[in-house]
């Protein structure tokens, strides 16, 4: 059996491990002082278990398709390499990097509305949860561009708040995904299993972006 199989015992086991591995990391950089070397630490931890986990759901899908599952793991990784991103100085790496962040979120937007057409002859409504996060991609795409075309000045009062607003959403992600995966099992309605874990999204972000305006959260650049 193929090591990449969805299913095979130990290739489960490592990517389940890094998810929680990865949600740790993200609970307890939102719980010590921003800017912290505990937060840089457990930031990073989630930001390189997220990376990986994304990574491997892709490869998982040579052998089990799932296209919900890879437009949420290439959207993680767009997410993160942008929250990242935000924290640099402009330059032409940054740039480089930005130009890659931003096409992938351009093409999960694609992939998902292609999702849509293909759902919609089939009746029913399994075409909403595809438009609905081709919704969600698309706004950060539109988001994306706009960044991109700030220069360092423009960059200077935005640049915090960009990096909380990925980083929330990719946390939001980490938490959707084994809630769905695990929905029928926990006796979750599938609509509050797929809707519901994006309301960390906003929450987090408004909560934080008010700490940040009370200048509680200073977050050194990279």
């Amino acid at each position: 059996m193929n090591i990449w199989d969805p299913f095979h015992p130990f290739a489960y086991f490592l990517h389940t491990l890094l998810g929680g591995a990865g949600l740790l990391g993200a609970l307890i950089a939102l719980s010590v002082t921003k800017g912290s070397r505990p937060h840089v630490l457990a930031g990073r931890t989630f930001a390189i278990a997220a990376t990986i986990v994304a990574a491997t759901a892709i490869l998982f899908s040579i052998t089990s398709f799932a296209p919900m599952a890879v437009a949420s793991a290439a959207i993680t990784l767009s997410a993160i390499g942008g929250a990242l991103l935000a924290l640099r100085e402009k330059s032409r790496r940054v740039a480089t990097g930005e130009l890659v962040t931003t096409t992938l979120m351009a093409v999960v937007v694609l992939w998902l509305l292609y999702g849509v057409m293909l759902s919609m002859p089939q009746g029913g409504l399994l075409w909403i949860p595809p438009l609905a996060f081709a919704a969600i991609a698309a706004a950060l795409f539109v988001n994306d561009i706009r960044f991109m075309k700030y220069d360092s000045d423009e960059r200077e009062p935005k640049r915090l708040t960009r990096h909380l607003s990925r980083m929330s959403f990719a946390f939001a992600i980490a938490v959707h995904e084994p809630i769905v995966v695990f929905a029928d099992r926990l006796s979750i309605h599938p609509a509050l299993a797929f809707y519901g874990p994006f309301i960390v999204w906003p929450v987090l972000f408004f909560y934080f972006s008010n700490r940040l305006k009370e200048k509680l959260i200073v977050i050194p650049k990279g």
